[in-house]
């Protein structure tokens, strides 16, 4: 017996991916607390999208964020020293950044 019908199927497909040159596996302290110590080339995290439509995530073991054009398109816009594992866009463009080493951070996207 039934009591709902089954879901319509919604198909997807890839946007975009981190590319290559951003793409260097190897073991870091993240990945030895939370993979085991097994190598990675990246853990995105925090996607937030800002007023003209660019998509910023954050890459944990790496201390990066990534700017992702509309278009799908990456840029680097920092790496630092430390764990960021989310991030949210003030409307005044200014982003803030939870990170598990450093606490709230304050990120200006123009200036890195």
């Amino acid at each position: 017996m039934s009591f709902f019908a089954p879901p319509p199927r919604i198909e997807t497909e890839v946007f975009t991916r981190l590319p290559d040159r951003f793409r260097n596996t190897r073991r870091t302290a993240w990945s030895d607390a939370n993979r085991a110590g097994r190598p990675v080339d990246s853990f995105l995290e925090g996607p937030s999208f800002d007023r003209q439509g660019r998509l910023y995530v954050t890459d944990i073991p790496f201390g990066r964020v990534f700017r992702v054009s509309p278009g799908g398109e990456w840029e680097q816009v920092a790496e630092y020293d430390g764990w960021p594992n989310g991030l949210k866009i003030h409307r005044d463009g200014r982003i803030f950044i939870t990170d598990y080493k450093r606490g709230i951070m304050l990120l200006d996207p123009e200036s890195g």
